[in-house]
């Protein structure tokens, strides 16, 4: 077992799974840190719709851990489903990690009768669920709040009934947004993709949920002061966006743009106030939040700071009063997107405002006292170079003080289910403008930050991976996936090393089973 951190459970505050003991036991994964777990409301929501659904206790599992969880020790493989939330193409090593450790089988085919099911959801599963389909027993598609405890109930009830796990997984299929990868098996051709085979009693395609946001909560349900935000407990004002910018998966999982009423945005507000004077206001587009200005006077008035994740500028322009209420309401940092100092290019990707307008933006942030102004690029774009980012910065630093102003850039990752999903990157453009751009943005006195294309190489070739390469993830633990490991699975795969840039060239895709 690893050494773990000293987070005692006496410091946290709100449900305690400790005392909620159940016929049925489910293992509520995080494939990283304790810190970050505790900071996603995905797996927050996740702990609370276990701790209200009857007769399941649930226990939390860390991946930093090990398989052992943070309530009582008790090994992962003690228990009847073990549930993975997945956000990220790289978290997928750290969820096989756990698998390996338990030891529970990998793969769904190996499992028995009386093995613990394996089952996951987030945004990563909800993109192209082919990349954990070997190892799975079912999947959820989009928003699980209102399924998952329809399941949990069907899944006890026909269990008690000693349903075979096969009759199980195509009664459980029938749910709306419930993917079972054994009842759709993918067909090739020479490589290409060319269709499913749907085996009897299973649905197809699979519809992506969601939820109306007025039937339930999202927010901290387990406060601790050792989450990543620090201090903060989390609260949920909308999901979806109204821009539709053309690279972000995030419009293609969540949109419509939904907004929580204010009295339950202001319930929810009220159930965290005792644990901390700290309020992390989150949502796809805060700032459309209708009634932001009255939530942050809300949080004022009860002594409460504000923190934000990043902004739309678009709305701190079109509603100036937003920047001096956000200032007033305990927000120090300002962070935006503006993604690309090409004034067209931004226009094609969705984000707009002219160079001038985001000058006079932040020029404005810095006056009204915001102390840092946090931008993020995004590298590998459609258009290459890095030069009219280096110039949008220079114009900005001669009104603003580089110290006072962090840069943070990441490479475009084309996404499944979005307009540019079959954009095909360059290793060798990466590598360049990374350099390049690291290069000037220092020499004007910026701080800067950003991604490996290592890392991001393996997130490319995870974000629009087929079954076929994930039966292979296994072989990449524990490095997570080097250079020579890719290309030794590659040739296993009779695939040539240009497969990750443009994998598909028929007219499916291994995630065409999923219909927004």
């Amino acid at each position: 077992m690893r050494r773990r951190e000293k987070l005692p459970l006496k410091e946290e505050r709100g449900l305690s799974l400790l005392h909620k003991v159940g016929e049925w036991k489910i293992a509520l994964c995080f494939p990283g840190e304790y810190a970050w777990g505790m900071s996603n409301l995905g797996y927050q929501s996740l702990l609370r719709l276990v701790f209200e659904t009857p007769s399941w206790g649930g226990e939390r599992f860390f991946a930093s851990w090990g398989p052992y969880s943070f309530e009582t020790s008790s090994p992962l493989s003690a228990f009847d489903i073990i549930a993975f939330t997945l956000s990220f193409e790289l978290e997928l090593f750290p969820f096989l990690s756990l698998l390996q450790e338990s030891p529970i089988p990998y793969f769904t085919s190996q499992r028995g009768e009386d093995d613990p099911w394996v089952i996951a959801g987030g945004p990563l599963v909800s993109l192209n669920p082919e990349i954990v389909a070997p190892f799975v027993d079912l999947a959820f598609i989009g928003e699980a709040e209102e399924i998952f405890p329809q399941l949990l109930v069907i899944w006890a009830r026909e269990k008690k009934k000693k349903t075979p796990r096969w009759e199980m997984k195509k009664l459980l299929s029938t749910l709306p947004g419930v993917y079972v990868p054994e009842g759709i098996l993918p067909r090739y051709e020479k490589g290409e993709l060319i269709g499913f085979e749907v085996q009897e009693g299973f649905p197809f395609p699979v519809e992506r949920q969601r939820i109306n946001l007025d039937r339930c909560e999202t927010r901290t349900f387990i406060y601790t002061p050792y989450a990543h935000f620090r201090k903060t407990a989390l609260i949920e004002v909308n999901r979806g966006c109204g821009y539709g910018c053309r690279f972000c998966a995030g419009y293609v999982l969540y949109a419509p743009l939904r907004q929580r009423s204010f009295p339950l945005v202001e319930a929810m507000v009220n159930r965290v106030f005792a644990w901390t004077d700290q309020i992390g206001i989150v949502g796809s587009d805060v700032l459309s939040y209708p009634t932001i200005e009255e939530l942050v006077v809300y949080l004022r008035k009860h002594q409460k700071k504000l923190t934000c994740s990043s902004l739309s500028a678009k709305r701190l322009i079109q509603k100036p009063s937003l920047l001096g209420a956000l200032r007033q309401g305990g927000l120090r940092t300002l962070t935006i997107a503006p993604e690309s100092g090409d004034t067209l290019l931004r226009a094609h990707l969705g984000k707009g405002l002219a160079n001038e307008e985001w000058r006079e933006l932040i020029q404005d942030a810095v006056a009204i006292g915001f102390e840092a102004i946090k931008l993020y690029f995004m590298l590998g774009r459609i258009k290459e170079g890095v030069e009219e980012d280096i110039v949008f910065l220079q114009e900005i630093t001669r009104h603003v003080n580089p110290k006072r102003i962090g840069v943070s850039y990441s490479f475009f990752i084309p996404k499944p289910h979005t307009p540019w999903q079959d954009f095909v990157p360059s290793l060798p453009q990466w590598r360049k403008e990374k350099n390049q751009f690291e290069r000037e943005v220092r020499k004007l006195g910026i701080t800067i930050t950003g991604e490996s294309p290592r890392f991001a190489l393996t997130e490319l070739i995870l974000a629009r991976g087929d079954r076929l390469l994930a039966e292979k993830l296994p072989s990449l633990l524990p490095s997570a996936g080097k250079h020579q490991e890719w290309k030794k699975v590659f040739r296993d795969l009779k695939r040539d090393e240009e497969w990750p840039f443009h994998p598909w060239r028929g007219k499916l895709r291994p995630w065409s089973m999923v219909v927004n």
